[in-house]
């Protein structure tokens, strides 16, 4: 059986309740994960997208009120600035609609997760001062499907394990005793297998 998403929440109540579980001294000192990596998924309806950017930014900007150093990483973002580092981003956009689906193949590359972006996560997160105590991932859901969210933390984790990682996830993070572990992007795309994270919304809350 399927954990459930939390569907009966609304978009204040889930980011409310994930700002008491990422303010706890429990989480921020990454207790009782019994040696796991500390990787969180913050799961939501693709419905609720629209008011998501507003909810990251308001929960940000609490626990940064509380003394926490949170870093932030918009993948969105951070991808646009890889491409644009390239100097064909531009070209790419104004050539998108007669160019060749397999052409992208290439715009996937410069972000691959392995080589590029996740040592480019790495190094943001290293590079803040003060020193983070957390870590916050946004709009995976823009990069699919040139990179999935589940080879990000991958490919994070032997890069950035001592910190607690937080992806904000467009979809559910099923979790079943028979069927393991996956991520569903929008509630329908199996993004892949993912077992080794956990679910935020649960912590304190079975």
């Amino acid at each position: 059986m399927t954990e459930p998403i939390h569907e009966d929440l609304s978009p204040a109540e889930r980011f409310d309740r994930a700002y008491a579980v990422m303010r706890s001294d429990d989480f921020l000192h990454m207790r009782g994960q019994l040696g796991e990596v500390p990787y969180f998924i913050l799961g939501h309806p693709a419905a609720d997208e629209p008011e998501v950017g507003a909810q990251v930014k308001r929960l940000v900007g609490r626990l940064r009120a509380d003394g926490i150093e949170v870093c932030e990483v918009d993948l969105w973002a951070l991808a646009r600035a890889m491409w644009a580092e390239t100097g064909q981003w531009d070209a790419i956009l104004e050539q998108e609609s007669a160019l060749p689906k397999d052409s992208f193949a290439d715009v996937g590359n410069v972000i691959s997760p392995q080589k590029y972006l996740s040592p480019r996560i790495t190094s943001i997160v290293r590079a803040q001062e003060p020193t983070p105590q957390l870590v916050v991932l946004t709009h995976v859901g823009r990069l699919y499907p040139l990179v999935r969210a589940h080879t990000i933390l991958n490919t994070l984790q032997p890069l950035l394990s001592d910190l607690p990682v937080v992806l904000v996830f467009p979809g559910e993070y099923r979790q079943s005793p028979t069927q393991g572990a996956s991520l569903v992007l929008f509630g329908q795309l199996l993004d892949d297998d993912y077992y080794r994270a956990f679910d935020l919304l649960k912590l304190g809350n079975p």
